[in-house]
């Protein structure tokens, strides 16, 4: 997952709850089983597990524009 620290990704991710989104956002950091990033959904710093993470892929749209 380090290598996409600074882009702008989309996940799938199930929460602890099994709610699944599907988030856009940009890596800020990997460590400790986590992920830290912006979401554009929430205009927030939010973190997930990284066992949450059910696939991830570079987006190229421009998010937000």
């Amino acid at each position: 997952m380090e290598k996409y620290i600074g882009k702008i990704v989309q996940l799938i991710y199930i929460n602890r709850k099994r709610d699944v989104s599907i988030r856009d956002v940009r890596v800020i950091s990997v460590k400790a089983g986590r992920l830290k990033a912006y979401c554009f959904q929430a205009q927030a710093i939010r973190v997930f597990n990284l066992d949450g993470i059910v696939d991830v892929e570079i987006t190229q749209k421009k998010v937000g524009a």
